[in-house]
């Protein structure tokens, strides 16, 4: 009985030297991957980089304060011009510069106060979507690294193969790593990339279409008739 337990008291697994020599061998199964997985890390690490980035930028300038329009307005109905300027730098988003931009040509036909709001309104987008073609290049050529790294993969086994003129489990082994690894990292990093980009292609078309309903409500209250 004893035995037994001292038996069974050996045999106990400490979970962080398991939790460590999981992360060693997950490691170790990676750069099993060949080449190629330099690259993958690295490109990985820059769509991570630009998506979290991009995505903080845009939800800074896409604030919507419904009131602002209306305050603004308020003000230029008064003839504050100073005041209503000040609001919108106090907004500090995308919506504050446009119309800020459509108050700089107050007193001039409507024609050019659109024309102010329209180019602001471009330039606001052009920001938000600028650097946002790495993250698609990067779900483009991940996947295409990893095919890579299955044709070196194949390469490696019939290269085995040749030198050893044996085809068993252990000879293509290394190779059948290096083909499995490198595809499923390239596609994963692809993936990422790829919803990381289109969810931040989303979130600018809202900001857009909640944009050109802002700028018309402020057009049409510039128009209203004075009583």
């Amino acid at each position: 009985m004893i035995g037994f337990f001292l038996q069974a008291t050996s045999t106990v697994v400490d979970p962080a030297a398991a939790t460590t020599e999981e992360s060693i061998r997950l490691i170790d199964i990676l750069f099993k991957g060949g080449v190629v997985m330099i690259p993958l890390i690295i490109l990985s690490l820059i769509s991570i980089a630009f998506i979290i980035s991009k995505y903080l930028f845009i939800r800074e300038r896409s604030k919507i304060d419904h009131n602002l329009v209306n305050s603004v307005l308020d003000k230029v109905s008064l003839g504050q011009f100073d005041s209503a300027n000040l609001l919108c730098d106090q907004a500090n988003s995308s919506l504050g510069n446009v119309v800020k931009a459509g108050v700089s040509q107050i007193g001039k036909p409507i024609e050019y106060i659109e024309k102010a709001l329209t180019v602001q309104s471009n330039i606001e987008m052009s920001e938000m979507e600028s650097k946002m073609g790495y993250i698609s290049m990067v779900s483009g050529i991940a996947p295409r690294l990893g095919f890579i790294g299955t044709i070196l993969g194949v390469i490696t086994i019939f290269y085995s193969i040749s030198q050893t003129a044996d085809i068993s489990i252990g000879t293509i082994s290394a190779g059948l790593y290096q083909k499995m690894i490198s595809s499923a990292t390239g596609l994963v990093v692809g993936v990422v990339a790829f919803m990381g980009y289109n969810y931040l292609l989303t979130k600018v078309d809202n900001f857009s279409l909640h944009l050109q309903k802002e700028v018309l409500e402020f057009i049409k209250g510039l128009q209203k008739p004075v009583r």
